[in-house]
């Protein structure tokens, strides 16, 4: 605790040094020292970001030996350059994380942007991709998360992972169209036991192990997205080809692998009533396992999304999401399965609700966000507050906890890492 202090007091006198500079203008040279080509608004390159320290615990003992479940101390920088019609940004993390008592150094984006063209525009480096409709539920964006730092009460920014890639917009009348290349499959960071334990069905257990010992694939992953934007509706159509995004398969020699996939699917947004609904579909094919007959890997699905949100009263916003996942061949899995009743059910469920309230004057957030699956009985509460003390400083509290009957449902499993966490960051 007194390390993460003392780190956490380091940062903030480092923000203001770099506010100051800002503010000021100083530091960086004169505008003569750089090609006249570049263009800014101010003096020299212009840094903002934020500190941050977080802490956390869980509410009871686990399968884990430590109890504290998120400790960080985290300094961002954030900037960008134009030149011409090049845009450089660069958004990296500087951060010590007290669980694993190590440092870590992350870029969620160092990447360059340009237009080719009247038509095209291009962005190559590490970046961090998004799309779809759903909120916290991800049918066609295969783009890499971050669910240790989810479940453990990192800002919400967090739970989209940075990739390197290379992304190709283009822009015309009838329809936009982006493609985006990852040279190298980036995986989600999945819970593997150091942050959470989890249930193992070969194990018969909850269990915690120090990592799991998975084999990233090296080939490259494509996405695609078709998208347009008439009359006040939202439309879009996406393709995948690339690999499960955790290691949910075992190889022959027992080993956890990310199986490879390819996935079509659609969603749909506009206005009904006083809110908005959506809709949205996907497909997920296994490559390796089309008829379902190998249980070591993972079944071919089709899931389902709606979802509708509106103002329930003034400054309370409300949104609920139906989610279903349909496992196909059904019947071949359960016949080859080893853990047949372990295994969820052929059309698993899941129903949210989110609240979200404001005051007038924007100081207080206060959110609840509830997953519930009504098959299999099990549930995770995502209450949160945060008051915003002024332009620069914030203060966020909240909890990540799980119930359910048994070990095998999947929030079930980890409610022995339910957890209450605290952040304080300054803004510069």
């Amino acid at each position: 605790m007194n390390k993460i202090s003392g780190l956490i007091l380091s940062l903030l006198l480092s923000a203001h040094v770099l506010a100051q500079q800002n503010d000021s203008g100083d530091g960086w040279g004169n505008d003569d020292d750089w090609d006249s080509g570049w263009e800014t608004e101010q003096q020299g390159l212009q840094w903002h970001g934020f500190v941050e320290g977080a802490l956390g615990s869980r509410l009871s003992s686990s399968s884990l030996s430590q109890r504290q479940s998120l400790a960080d101390a985290r300094l961002r920088l954030e900037t960008s350059y134009q030149w011409q019609n090049l845009n450089l940004s660069a958004k990296g993390d500087l951060a010590f994380d007290g669980v694993k008592d190590k440092w870590l150094m992350n870029f969620r984006e160092l990447a360059m942007q340009t237009s080719l063209g009247s038509h095209f525009d291009l962005k190559a480096g590490r970046q961090v991709l998004t799309w779809g409709t759903g909120d916290y539920l991800f049918l066609n964006d295969l783009f890499p998360k971050d669910w240790q730092s989810f479940f453990a009460g990192r800002d919400d920014e967090y739970l989209k992972a940075p990739a390197d890639a290379v992304r190709v917009s283009g822009f015309w009348d009838w329809a936009n169209v982006e493609l985006a290349w990852m040279p190298k499959f980036e995986p989600d960071t999945y819970i593997d036991g150091e942050y959470f334990s989890f249930y193992n069905p070969w194990a018969g257990a909850v269990i915690a192990p120090d990592g799991i010992n998975a084999k990233t694939p090296g080939d490259d992953e494509w996405a695609l997205r078709i998208y347009k934007t008439i009359d006040g509706v939202e439309w879009a159509l996406y393709g995948y080809d690339g690999y499960e995004k955790s290691p949910k398969s075992i190889n022959l020699d027992g080993r956890p692998v990310f199986a490879p996939m390819w996935s079509l699917g659609a969603s749909v947004r506009l206005p009904v009533g006083p809110g908005l609904i959506n809709l949205e579909v996907s497909h997920y094919q296994s490559k390796d396992d089309s008829d379902g007959q190998n249980p070591m890997i993972s079944n071919s699905q089709d899931r389902l999304l709606v979802g509708y949100e509106f103002e329930l009263l003034t400054r309370l916003t409300a949104g609920f999401q139906y989610y279903l996942e349909h496992t196909q061949d059904y019947a071949a899995l359960q016949a080859n399965s080893p853990f047949a009743s372990a295994e969820a059910a052929q059309n698993r469920q899941v129903i949210t609700n989110r609240l979200t309230w404001r005051d007038e004057a924007d100081h207080w957030t206060v959110s609840l966000f509830t997953f519930y699956a009504p098959a299999d009985k099990d549930v995770y509460l995502r209450p949160s507050v945060s008051y915003r003390v002024d332009d620069h400083w914030r203060v966020s509290a909240g909890m990540n906890l799980f119930g359910g009957e048994g070990d095998t449902a999947f929030f079930a499993q980890f409610k022995d890492n339910n957890n209450a966490w605290l952040r304080l960051r300054y803004a510069y």
